[in-house]
């Protein structure tokens, strides 16, 4: 009977041994947990500072840093992160950055590892911690550099730890070379004489469309062509404009002849039904006397006696209906005579209107020939530029390209103040930094080169000429 009590005590203390050892191996692992978790915080922080935060580097604007906040909580026997704070934030202007539950923080002028300690204290206080948490700060991107001057593509690019001016160089696309700025005077040149090819068959063809105008306004029947033009009828380009021009001086001279050869139909018309109203009248007027006089005898005869009165009626009756065919008559005449004046003002507004017409579009076409000669003269002297001063000009700038360019790194300092250094191609660069790139060479503005321009011979003017192709040329 004893056996079976001690059975059960020795089964309790077993099973209480094993539960201490699985406390204290969880217990165990916890705390190696978050040894190893600090040890990870302050690793990170180590390798930032050799990495990607460089040794001694001092934050400035326009930095991105990544801050890591946790805390071991014995009470929980568990580490707690921070993750209202654990993201990434960019250095204001100002030189803050701006944490939830910590506030501003001053990072400017700090390397990370102080802006880490910074956080820790700061949220210790704010929250009311019993010690500050463990916080690391790495920097996830540096702020920019600035390469302008000489260069191919000046302006704003990524820093990258090690990078020298030569390196920044290279990342705007190298110096700007002589062989850019000559393909850019030889597309010049070569749109210049397409420019020119272009506003010559324009100006042809204000030319034969003025020729035109002035036939159609002069009631001419056939176009007048400028000598500019015949000189060149053989031409392609040109023959099809002209015979373009004659189609439409055919067209509309037609047209305004069948309108005004209708009108004058139309009073043609009109004026023989005039005269076959005339005629009527006079023979209304021979029947209205006729009726008249015999009228007049019958009234006598019936006064005496001698004829019955219904007679006199009838006559009476045919009298005063040939009185109202003469009125209608008279009626028509008048309105055939106006409709005669009306055909003939219509005649008149048909050809005023195409007079002012023809005269709007020659005044316009004159206009515009006027503006191409100006826009003419401008791109020959483009095109005179872009062939004879613009390489003139470069051959002087050659030798001076060939010397070594100047390098200027403009640094802020923790003061606010700009130092400017000169540099060389191994000069290491800065996050934050400006580098300047200068050639020993004249200004590009033509004025600095005033005393070779102004003796240069001005571009001839226009004119065509026939060559191999027979098409129209520019020299």
């Amino acid at each position: 009977m004893l056996e079976e009590p001690t059975r059960s005590i020795y089964a309790w203390l077993t099973d209480r041994v094993a539960c201490s050892r699985k406390l204290f191996n969880r217990w165990r692992t916890m705390h190696l947990l978050r040894v190893a978790l600090l040890a990870g915080l302050s690793a990170s922080a180590a390798v930032g500072a050799s990495s990607a935060n460089p040794t001694g580097y001092v934050l400035g604007a326009q930095d991105k840093i990544r801050v890591k906040v946790y805390e071991w909580r014995a009470s929980r026997d568990s580490i707690f992160a921070w993750d209202a704070l654990n993201d990434v934030y960019t250095v204001g202007p100002d030189g803050f950055v701006s944490l939830p539950l910590v506030g501003e923080v001053k990072a400017a002028g700090f390397t990370a590892q102080e802006v880490a300690g910074f956080v820790g204290g700061s949220l210790m206080r704010s929250i009311g911690l019993a010690r500050p948490p463990a916080a690391a700060v790495e920097i996830v991107q540096f702020r920019p550099i600035y390469v302008v001057g000489k260069v191919s593509q000046s302006g704003e690019f990524a820093y990258r730890p090690g990078l020298t001016v030569l390196k920044a160089l290279s990342l705007a696309g190298g110096l700007r070379t002589r062989e850019d700025k000559d393909a850019r005077y030889e597309r010049e040149a070569i749109q210049a004489r397409g420019d020119l090819g272009l506003i010559r068959l324009n100006e042809v063809n204000l030319l034969v469309r003025k020729a035109r105008l002035e036939a159609e306004l002069s009631h001419a029947g056939e176009l007048a062509l400028p000598p500019e033009v015949t000189a060149h009828i053989q031409e392609s380009a040109i023959a099809t404009i002209v015979k373009q021009e004659r189609l439409v001086f055919q067209a509309r001279s037609e047209g305004l002849d069948t309108q005004i050869k209708a009108l004058q139909n139309l009073r043609d018309f009109l004026e023989k039904e005039l005269m076959s109203l005339e005629e009527q009248l006079v023979f209304l007027d021979t029947q209205i006397k006729s009726i008249q006089k015999e009228l007049k005898s019958v009234s006598a005869l019936v006064d005496k006696g001698l004829a019955v009165a219904p007679r006199e009626f009838s006559l009476e009756r045919t009298l005063a209906q040939a009185q109202s065919e003469r009125l209608a008559a008279e009626t028509s005449l008048l309105r055939g005579r106006q409709e005669i004046s009306k055909t003939d003002i219509s005649i008149l507004e048909l050809q005023d209107g195409r007079r002012n017409e023809v005269t709007v579009d020659l005044r316009q076409t004159q206009a515009e020939l006027d503006a191409l000669a100006s826009k003419t003269e401008t791109t020959q002297q483009l095109l005179y530029d872009s062939e004879v001063s613009a390489p003139s000009l470069e051959a002087r700038r050659a030798d001076t390209e060939a010397a070594a360019p100047i390098y200027t790194i403009f640094r802020q300092s923790a003061d606010g103040t700009t130092e400017k250094m000169e540099a060389s191609e191994t000069s290491t660069v800065e996050p934050g930094d400006t580098i300047k790139v200068d050639l020993r060479m004249f200004s590009d503005d033509p004025g600095a080169f005033g005393a070779t321009l102004k003796g240069r011979k001005q571009p001839p003017s226009m004119v065509l000429r026939e060559d191999a192709a027979n098409t129209i040329a520019i020299p």
